[in-house]
């Protein structure tokens, strides 16, 4: 994962270990949980991730997590840990009209939210993301996100588990993959029944619902200079789909700056610029 020397006193596997954990917690501090209220209760509806852009607040999700739902019902939990729940409050939800482009945004217009997420939560930036690696890449790639079934409500606290799934990409389009196929947007995962993560251990893959939306990220292997979470990461996709034991599918950051687009040449461009 790095090619800067080993910390003093640890072997390279602790080493590894250490550098995950540092990954998986830089993650944890940017996914945030998308909950919907129903009536009465609140649920997880989605996954997202926090990106500040030219000063700007986002989120970046998934585009169908919206179908048959009030836009002014999805709220978030006011901290990382646990909290409260709060609406979004006044956002600018832009979402594409095409089916297959399934990214969306939120843009965060509503002080009180602004505010909250900015005390209790973290952003990435356009530093953070990157076009994936070519199909011959054996980087490690993960999606961290909620799973509905490790997401509650206690008391109006939302207590939730983020789950991180390590993957690789896969070479070439599954079979049984719904059309339309659009290169260079479409991304697939493999996602068997088991896993290997980034130290080389087998894990159990769960079931995903509640993590549509969610980043893709990439582990880069070689880090030049001091290792740090940041410099070992990028997000390269957003998670629209998922056959568990099968794949899972994902819209390139080029879906993103589609979307974008939409409301903001400027962004879109500077996006397409990081990308290129």
């Amino acid at each position: 994962m790095t090619d800067t020397p080993a910390r003093a006193g640890l072997t390279p596997s602790e080493q590894r270990r250490q550098e995950v954990i540092a990954i998986e917690r830089f993650a944890f501090n940017v996914t945030l949980p998308i909950l919907l209220e129903v009536g009465a209760d609140t649920v997880l509806r989605a996954t997202g991730t926090l990106f500040r852009i030219a000063q700007r607040r986002f989120v970046i999700t998934a585009r169908h997590i919206f179908d048959n739902v009030d836009h002014e019902k999805f709220g978030y939990p006011e901290s990382p840990l646990q909290g409260g729940t709060s609406t979004f409050g006044t956002a600018n939800y832009i979402l594409p009209k095409e089916e297959h482009v399934d990214v969306a945004v939120i843009e965060l217009l509503d002080e009180k939210t602004i505010q909250c997420l900015d005390t209790n939560w973290q952003y990435l930036s356009l530093d953070n993301v990157a076009p994936v690696s070519g199909s011959t890449s054996d980087n490690a790639f993960f999606v961290s996100g909620y799973p509905g079934s490790l997401t509650e409500m206690d008391r109006g606290w939302v207590k939730g588990r983020l789950v991180t799934a390590y993957t690789q990409r896969m070479r070439s389009v599954p079979s049984g993959a719904e059309d339309p196929i659009v290169p260079g947007l479409d991304l697939f995962f493999d996602y068997s029944g088991e896993a290997t993560s980034v130290t080389g251990q087998p894990i159990q893959t769960p079931e995903l619902p509640g993590v549509s939306g969610a980043s893709i990220w990439e582990v880069v292997d070689n880090v030049s200079g001091v290792w740090s979470p940041e410099a070992a990461t990028r997000v390269v996709g957003v998670q629209s789909a998922y056959i568990h034991s099968k794949y899972i599918r994902a819209k390139s950051w080029l879906a993103v700056a589609q979307v974008l687009e939409l409301a903001d040449e400027q962004l879109a461009a500077a996006v397409r610029s990081k990308l290129a």
